[in-house]
């Protein structure tokens, strides 16, 4: 979801859905869920309804719809099927109401937005208040700009503010001194739309005395080891929401844990349920939650 791109390639999709270009193109012919356009040189690219509609077979497939039932859904009935599982969970705290408090996002009142989460944040502490409403929060306006009830702008506007809560709060964070810390390097390899979570892990790491190598912006994973060579790390995490964690994905990152005599490797975000990986070296985790249980292994 970068500003100014109005045309896909099926990369872009696989990166954005978590659903391999193989798997994308099964589905186009066997179920006609995307009817690309091609390029001269017959590549497939896609519109942004059609990125759209992607992310949303995507989500029901990950909830447990079949692939061949999906794709008997008209778009009306792919967007309530999806407005009506992503809304399971809404009223579990009578005190969060999502729909709310998007509602000054949707007419861009940022000290409205800022005001209706401050309570939770206040009362739980930053950590607690991210896991349980600011994350649900930033998924909610996702799947509602997948449906069309948001617009790009105003769900970028939602992932912004939010970026600005996790930034102060990590400002707030004094270094420890006085003693060794162990270190951990944070690479972004996928996109941004999970970036505030690569910000609430930085802070979360910080909170915690780690002295984190963190560099903003998305770097191929070839650029651990020039980060290792320029300033060593005991710890590294990976924001992997785009990996399929095939074998050879597992198997690179299990070379660089021994090449750089790594304790740990953090693969985070994972868009599937991860699989039983035989280095105990490397954790998979998929959302905020299964974060914080994963560095409680950290030294």
């Amino acid at each position: 979801m970068e500003e100014g791109v109005n045309v896909f390639s099926i990369k872009d999709l696989e990166n954005f859905s978590g659903i391999k270009a193989h798997t994308i193109r099964i589905w186009e012919k066997r179920y006609k869920i995307l009817e690309p356009d091609r390029t001269d040189s017959n590549i497939r690219t896609y519109t942004e309804s059609e990125l759209k509609k992607i992310l949303n077979v995507a989500y029901l497939n990950r909830n447990g719809l079949k692939i061949s039932k999906i794709a008997r859904l008209d778009e009306d009935e792919l967007t309530q099927q999806v407005m009506m599982v992503s809304s399971r969970h809404d009223d579990i705290d009578q005190e969060f109401q999502p729909g709310k408090i998007l509602m000054s996002a949707i007419r861009f009142n940022e000290g409205a937005f800022k005001d209706a989460l401050a309570p939770f944040i206040k009362f739980h502490g930053i950590e607690e208040a991210y896991v349980k409403y600011l994350h649900p929060l930033l998924e909610k306006a996702r799947i509602l700009w997948q449906t069309g009830s948001l617009s790009r702008a105003q769900e970028q506007f939602v992932r912004n503010t939010v970026k600005q809560i996790i930034i102060i709060e990590d400002d707030l964070v004094k270094p420890v001194t006085g003693k060794s810390r162990m270190s951990i390097a944070m690479i972004n390899t996928s996109d941004s739309i999970t970036d505030n979570n690569f910000l609430f892990y930085k802070y979360a790491l910080r909170k915690r005395g780690f002295d984190v190598i963190f560099t903003g912006g998305i770097l191929p994973a070839s650029e651990v080891v020039e980060i290792h060579r320029i300033k060593s790390f005991d710890y590294l995490v990976v924001n992997s929401s785009s990996f399929d964690f095939d074998e050879k994905k597992i198997n690179y990152f299990s070379t660089i844990s021994k090449e750089l005599m790594l304790k740990k490797i953090i693969l985070s975000d994972s868009p599937e349920e991860p699989t039983p990986i035989r280095n105990e070296k490397l954790i998979i985790t998929r959302d905020p939650f299964d974060f914080l249980k994963a560095i409680q292994q950290l030294g």
